[in-house]
């Protein structure tokens, strides 16, 4: 029979693993939804794909200028990449017990309406779809491995 004091590091050393576990099934979901919302945003200038701004916590506010101008979609690539990257930056150092979520938030005026279809290069209702593609992503996962 195990001494208390040593099953009681064994349950300390369980909610480590358990919390670090779940710490990594929130990133994993996080990053999916970025990477799936970014690269299916409708790009002209790059301002949709570079105002994905990722925070802790709390929706993020204000707007932000696009990481390489272009025209025509001439660095969509580029904006993606970036704004993936700072979505990824942040959420390297998110843990549960410093943050209660991770959010992406755009908050450009017409966002709603390239959600809504209004681009003939994103299907109606992308932002749902890559929220759907984050959860799709952790679906079954194991808090310990």
């Amino acid at each position: 029979m195990a001494e208390p004091a040593e099953f009681e590091r064994a349950l300390v050393r369980l909610g480590v693993k358990v919390s670090e576990g779940g710490d990594a099934i929130v990133r994993k979901a996080f990053l999916a939804i970025d990477q799936a919302v970014v690269l299916a945003t409708p790009v002209d200038k790059g301002t949709a794909r570079s105002n994905w701004l990722p925070g802790f916590d709390n929706p993020v506010s204000g707007q932000r200028e696009a990481f390489v101008p272009g025209d025509g979609g001439s660095t969509g690539g580029a904006n993606a990449q970036a704004a993936i990257d700072a979505a990824q930056d942040l959420a390297k150092d998110y843990d549960g017990e410093s943050h209660r979520s991770l959010h992406l938030t755009n908050n450009l005026p017409y966002i709603a309406r390239l959600n809504e279809g209004s681009s003939a290069q994103a299907p109606e209702l992308f932002v749902e779809t890559a929220v759907a593609t984050g959860a799709a992503s952790v679906r079954g996962a194991k808090v310990l491995e």
